[in-house]
């Protein structure tokens, strides 16, 4: 054995370079996924304090790095009916002599930080058309609230962007809201990232 070793160990030392090589691919494949997924911008959008639709509507930032709150948008599905709204700013009137950042849900939120972007009736108020009944007049209908959340992360150079969808029903002669899937969906494919670009390029254009 130890000749047939001694003969061949040119060969023996190939073969064990080769797997080492392997090994060291693999592991490098390991560590390069992993400190992509640590970089990864994540965005989490929930509801908060109670079930009905004064709970309030929360973005948290549970990524690495600060991301930048470009755009937040609502959708209202009921029905065959569907608006959309920015909600970025408020509607309402709050004096020329007010803080900006009180206008507005845009600006950085850093790691592990949180902001409330107000309660589910006042984002369905600020989403339907100005004059238009509120479809949570009808009482029947169950409708549905998307909430898409564009920013900028520090690793990206294309936005990222977040949302999740929340259903309400009619039961007992009061409104419940709950979400409809159990985490936020992160938009990180690249076809899905240029949208955001011409999302927010055409909101620019509305303006």
């Amino acid at each position: 054995m130890l000749e047939w070793i001694s003969a061949n160990s040119d060969v023996i030392n190939a073969v064990a370079n080769v797997a080492m090589l392997f090994v060291w691919i693999a592991y490098l494949q390991v560590f390069l996924q992993s400190f992509r997924r640590q970089r990864r911008s994540k965005i989490v959008i929930n509801q908060a304090a109670g079930s009905e639709l004064d709970a309030a509507c929360f973005i948290s930032n549970m990524s690495s790095e600060a991301v930048y709150i470009e755009s937040v948008h609502a959708t209202l599905r009921w029905g065959d009916r569907e608006v959309q709204h920015s909600i970025t700013d408020y509607r309402i009137d709050l004096g020329d002599n007010a803080d900006p950042r009180n206008k507005t849900f845009q600006g950085p939120l850093k790691q592990g930080d949180y902001a409330s972007i107000g309660t589910f009736e006042s984002i369905i108020n600020r989403t339907r058309a100005e004059g238009e009944a509120s479809p949570m007049q009808a009482e029947t209908d169950r409708v549905s609230i998307e909430i898409l959340v564009i920013g900028d992360h520090l690793s990206d150079d294309l936005l990222v962007g977040a949302k999740r969808t929340f259903i309400t029903h009619f039961d007992n002669g009061s409104w419940t809201i709950r979400p409809a899937a159990a985490a936020t969906e992160q938009l990180r494919s690249r076809s899905e990232r240029f949208r955001l670009h011409d999302q927010i390029r055409s909101q620019a254009a509305d303006h």
